[in-house]
């Protein structure tokens, strides 16, 4: 009797454990997905790059027309910014209104009139901008927690396909302006003072303003180079 006790509550709990997950639609058991798409798998620092959000069919529906979305763009905002204005939905013109939130990723849309994305179709484009001083590696971008109202039923489905797009960033390449430290378009003893400062510790210089200073190409900035800008603009040499 204990036996069967036992057998019908754990019975039971996987019921109410499957009953609490029905709630939502996801991809696994719905009739679409999405797919994150990249224009390119590497870019540098200082890049625009754009994200395409794609609507996967499982077989059973060559289209899907909604009425209004939402969802949640994961990405690292120390290496990304993202604006409002770099959310691009599909069909513009029938936007009503549009949100996007850059510190939690979170954005939405809202249409005026049904709008009709074929499968395999276009939901929308997201562009990233690369920070300058990013750091080079390899990361992900996602859309997740996708939500649309469908126009015809005005039913929500939520749709949990978190397949994240990969990126290398990699360390763009700087063409140095030699001696032209404070990057003004000239070369002269404020140069020299801000490699001073630098060597002193007193002044921190970016990595442009490090590869113009290194005026002698050994890799470091010091009082070499502070010396070297300094006889060229006395005219005692004519090139670095």
């Amino acid at each position: 009797m204990k036996k069967i006790k036992k057998t019908a509550a754990a019975v039971l709990s996987l019921l109410l454990l499957i009953c609490g997950f029905s709630m939502d639609v996801y991809a696994d058991e719905a009739a679409w997905g999405i797919e994150n798409v990249l224009d390119v798998s590497e870019c540098m620092q200082g890049d625009t790059i754009t994200m395409s959000v794609n609507l996967k069919g499982s077989g059973t529906l060559d289209k899907q027309e909604i009425i209004s979305m939402e969802g949640i763009l994961e990405y690292d905002n120390s290496l990304f910014t993202v604006e409002k204005a770099d959310i691009l939905p599909e069909e513009s013109g029938k936007v009503q209104s549009y949100s996007f939130d850059p510190a939690t990723g979170a954005f939405s849309v809202v249409y005026s009139s049904g709008v009709e994305i074929l499968d395999g179709g276009r939901i929308l484009q997201i562009r990233l901008h690369t920070m300058a001083d990013a750091t080079d590696g390899k990361t992900t971008l996602c859309v997740t927690k996708m939500k649309w109202t469908d126009a015809a039923a005005g039913k929500e489905t939520e749709i949990e396909h978190r397949v994240p797009a990969r990126i290398t960033i990699a360390e763009a390449e700087i063409l140095a302006d030699a001696g032209d430290v404070n990057q003004d378009g000239e070369v002269n003893l404020t140069d020299v003072k801000l490699i001073m400062q630098y060597y002193n510790r007193e002044k921190s210089l970016n990595s442009q303003q490090k590869a113009n200073a290194d005026v002698n190409g050994d890799g470091k900035v010091n009082l070499t180079d502070a010396k070297l800008i300094m006889q060229y603009y006395n005219g005692e040499i004519a090139e670095f």
